[in-house]
This record gives C-alpha cells, sequence and structure tokens, in this order.
C-alpha cells in the first residue's frame, strides 16, 4: 500500500535540501510527498529583487522542485523571521497532517543556528500531536504518523545524531536536477548548499556502502527497543 510523506522546512529550501532525496526515492517507489514550507524564506532577498517578488519566486520554486521529484508543495504564508510556535501555528499544520493523512513527518531538529528552524521543529512536534491524536475533536480523521524523523541540516547541528540512514544513490539525481530549480541551491553567496548536501551524501553513503545516502536523528525519548530475549 502506498503512504503518503510529509516533509515540513522552516523556509522554502529546507525540506527540499535536507530530505528531498529521501523524498524522490519514496515518489518513485509509488509514494505520495508532500513539503510544507511554513514560510517562504523571502527575507535573505538577493540584491535587486524586492521582498514580495523574492516571495511569489520561491514559491514558484518549490513548486517546480516538487512537479519533478513527483510531489505537492505547500507554502504557508507566515512571514520569513516571524515564525513563533504558536497554538495557531501548531494547529494549522496539524490539520494539513490530518488533511494528507500522513504516515511520515520529516522535519527539523530542535536545535539550530536559526531561530525559524528551532520554531519549525517545535510547531512540528505539537502538530505530529494534534494531528494523530483520536480524541482531539476535528472534521477530519487523525493521521496514522507512524514515523516522525529529523533531517541532517548544517543549520540543525548541536545534538543532532543519524539514527536512520537511507540509501537514496537511484533517487540522487532525480533530487540534483529538482534542487536547482532553487535559488539557493547554485546561486547563494552565504552558503554553498549545493555542493554540501551532495558532497555530504556521499560521505554518508560511504559509511553504507552505498553511492549515495541520507540520515535522520530521532528525539531520544523515541528511542525504545523492546525486547523479550536477545
Amino acid at each position: 500500500m502506498s503512504k503518503t510523506i510529509v516533509a515540513v522546512g522552516a523556509h522554502t529550501g529546507d525540506a527540499q535540501l535536507t530530505c528531498g532525496m529521501l523524498l524522490a526515492k519514496h515518489a518513485m517507489a509509488g509514494d505520495r510527498v508532500v513539503m510544507i514550507d511554513l514560510t517562504a524564506g523571502e527575507r535573505g532577498t538577493p540584491a535587486g529583487w524586492t521582498v514580495p517578488d523574492f516571495r511569489a519566486y520561491n514559491v514558484e520554486c518549490a513548486d517546480r522542485f516538487a512537479k519533478k521529484i513527483g510531489g505537492i508543495s505547500v507554502v504557508l504564508d507566515t512571514p520569513d523571521g516571524e515564525l513563533y510556535a504558536t497554538r495557531e501555528n501548531e494547529l494549522r499544520l496539524a490539520d494539513l497532517l490530518r488533511e494528507y493523512q500522513a504516515d511520515a513527518v520529516l522535519y527539523h531538529w530542535k536545535n539550530s543556528l536559526h531561530k525559524d528552524h528551532e520554531a519549525a521543529s517545535t510547531i512540528t512536534d505539537h502538530a505530529i500531536f494534534y494531528a494523530s491524536l483520536a480524541t482531539f475533536e476535528h472534521p477530519l480523521p487523525p493521521a496514522p504518523i507512524r514515523k516522525f524523523m529529523c533531517a541532517e541540516n548544517w543549520e540543525d547541528e548541536p545534538g543532532f545524531q543519524p539514527y536512520y540512514w537511507f540509501d537514496v544513490s537511484d533517487a540522487f539525481p532525480v533530487w540534483k536536477e529538482a534542487v536547482k530549480e532553487l535559488w539557493l541551491s547554485e546561486h547563494s553567496t552565504s552558503f554553498p548548499y549545493l555542493r554540501y548536501y551532495e558532497a555530504l551524501s556521499i560521505v554518508r553513503g560511504a559509511r553504507i556502502h552505498a553511492e549515495h545516502a541520507t540520515c535522520f536523528g530521532i528525539s531520544p525519548h523515541a528511542k525504545r527497543q523492546v525486547l523479550d530475549l536477545l
């Protein structure tokens, strides 16, 4: 049976860069993949652009990326830099997780040098709770969320430890072609995004004898194995 995989990013580009290889692999396997960007990242406006124009461009780029990997893009209207872990934002995301009937959720690690990333992590944690709680009154049924994992992001490094490893070798070419739709992948002067995530996939791949791999972490409270015998 097909699954629905939802990746949540603080800005356009976050989920696409950090989760995109795994999303492409799931899309290739026939699963539905959805990227929800909580902001459009419009305040990283390059010289010569207006903020509204850059926002519209980022929304368009996110949509083109999604179409190239066979997914769906949703960009919310919260202003970049003004993302807070409010009940309103948590319930808004929970609504979307119910609407898409998410089976798995990929999102930001809890610690980051970027305030929007930390807010996005908290928002998603709480949205997962609201979306999957059967006794929470809602017109839509609970989302059948069984997996939730945190992406490896260079801005979210403090305390992050890889826990899940995925061979994404077959999906890598699809991701690399799609990610070029994002402005920051090749035009950012502050960080070499495309080069970094391509290199990271090679390094992670070497550890599991694959050409390319991607890793995800998990909150310590979710690390639990129940054994009867060894």
